[in-house]
């Protein structure tokens, strides 16, 4: 069975939440900023939520809505916890109002929220500098949450290690900032897995990578400091539910 990706143990990088952007020639140019609702079910209510998350898909591609997003089922932790998550490129088009969502309220109202017992509300913004081209194709993630103690320590150092595993061949990782909010992680990471046969496999540690093309002495030093820079960390696996997300108009 494939460790699951870490810095702080001797595994690989870990994930976020995949969009589905088209990536530009210049890296800086693909910044964007991520939105996540999350929302805890009540118990029993799994099957009437999704009944009503498939009620209003249909509903708003018959309005003629275009903006993809994603749904996920998080694995781990207390409840039965669901994020969606959608990629706007600036602040205009994320306060910009859908007629389509509007036609759609009433299955929100009688059909969803009855079956919520909370809700959360977060943004991030992808830093394009130390990740990877997104491909949007996984249907797990693993999410690597950090509360940072020593900002200029944690961005220095996670910047030497992607840049040494930049091109060696091994699997991308995708960075975050968190947009304010209380008792939220100050950076977090992702890696996708294709499917469940990817979970398994058995992909070079993180370290394994960073010390082939650094060595093991200055290896050594980065993952000291990269443990230093933390105050704590925690992390969770996601599925994709294909059933209630929307890829948008082809």
């Amino acid at each position: 069975m494939r460790k699951l990706p870490f810095y702080l143990t001797a595994s690989a990088l870990a994930m976020t939440l995949l969009p589905n952007v088209t990536q530009a020639d210049d890296h800086e140019d693909e910044s964007y900023y991520l939105s996540m609702s999350e929302f805890t079910l009540k118990t029993g209510h799994t099957k009437p939520f999704m009944e009503g998350a498939i009620a209003w898909r249909e509903c708003y591609m018959k309005a003629g809505g275009d903006k993809p997003y994603n749904v996920w089922r998080r694995l781990q932790g207390d409840g039965n916890t669901i994020v969606l998550t959608s990629v706007y490129k600036n602040w205009q088009s994320f306060f910009s109002e859908s007629e389509a969502g509007k036609q759609c309220e009433k299955i929100v109202d009688e059909q969803i929220v009855p079956h919520m017992a909370s809700t959360s509300f977060n943004m991030a913004g992808f830093m394009p500098k130390w990740s990877g081209d997104p491909a949007g194709t996984g249907k797990f993630v693993a999410v690597y949450n950090f509360k940072v103690a020593d900002y200029e320590l944690f961005e220095s150092t996670v910047e030497a290690i992607e840049s040494a595993v930049k091109d060696d061949g091994g699997p991308d990782s995708y960075w975050y900032y968190s947009m304010g909010g209380r008792d939220v992680a100050d950076y977090f990471v992702v890696e996708e897995f294709a499917d469940a046969e990817a979970l398994d496999a058995d992909d070079p540690s993180i370290w394994k990578r960073v010390e082939a093309k650094l060595g093991e002495e200055k290896k050594n030093q980065l993952q000291q400091d990269f443990m230093k820079s933390l105050n704590e960390w925690w992390s969770y696996m996601y599925i994709h539910l294909e059933d209630i997300s929307f890829a948008g108009k082809a």
